[in-house]
């Protein structure tokens, strides 16, 4: 499996991940330009995407969305919900199927299990995506995990996982107050903190790989959600240099991960 994160932040989502027969999008919140841009050499196999899965509504995962179908005529797999929030917008002509958290379905040589996140948004999603016997657990856009959930996405090969904001710097910026709480909630998004304590809970003997997700351009920096990383998986007696960490960008695609 090969993971390539094209776009990850608060202006525009959308990452590129292919199996040995599969090639789909998770979430289109850039241009279709600058998807094929930061695709690279990898741009042709836009035409044989298989499948674009959509983790909910807000613009900054959906910018992109209707240029891409048109260009692709590919498939969006959504929750119900969501395609109902975004279609009468966009005037999608393409069939939405229907996906429902907790509930895995096949999809060519993969396996792929939704998973509720929590976020203000009408069904926000993660994903489980497994080819054979490696799993890439997807999660951006929550507030918080449960802990009781914990067992269906521990030990993991990789994570791509929320890390937003340092809790300083977004209560010592200029952002309105009502943003900050929203942020900061439980239908918000993941501290640099929290992230890292969760990845201390679920990370296992088969994880190889972390990638820190949707960056606050303004109240995050690569530094610092490395450092709290480094700090928190100290204190939990666990080693960073054991696993591969990168950290997603906003203007950039990073290296493509290869499981």
């Amino acid at each position: 499996m090969q993971i390539t994160v094209l776009a990850s932040g608060s202006k525009g989502n959308c990452t590129y991940i292919e199996s040995k027969r599969t090639k789909l999008l998770i979430d289109a919140g850039v241009s279709y330009r600058q998807i094929r841009l930061r695709m690279g050499e990898k741009a042709p196999s836009l035409h044989e995407l298989d499948a674009l899965l959509l983790t909910h509504e807000h613009s900054d995962h959906t910018k992109g969305l209707y240029q891409t179908i048109k260009q692709t005529s590919v498939p969006i797999y959504t929750a119900k919900e969501t395609y109902k929030s975004i279609a009468p917008g966009l005037d999608i002509p393409h069939e939405n199927v229907d996906i429902v958290a907790d509930v895995p379905f096949m999809f060519s040589d993969l396996i792929i299990t939704p998973i509720k996140t929590s976020h203000d948004a009408a069904y926000s999603l993660g994903f489980i995506i497994q080819e054979d016997d490696k799993r890439l657990v997807y999660i951006t856009d929550t507030g918080f995990l449960q802990e009781e959930e914990f067992h269906k996405i521990k030990n993991a090969d990789a994570y791509v996982m929320e890390s937003n904001y340092d809790v300083a710097m977004l209560f010592d910026s200029t952002r309105p107050y009502y943003l900050k709480k929203r942020i900061d909630s439980v239908k918000g998004h993941l501290s640099n903190a929290d992230s890292a304590y969760y990845l201390t809970q679920l990370i296992g003997y088969r994880t190889k790989a972390i990638i820190l997700a949707h960056p606050s351009q303004e109240c995050n920096t690569e530094a610092c959600a490395l450092n709290t990383l480094t700090d928190v998986f100290t204190a939990y007696e666990k080693d960073p240099k054991a696993y591969d960490i990168r950290v997603a960008r906003q203007q950039e695609a990073i290296p493509t991960l290869i499981l």
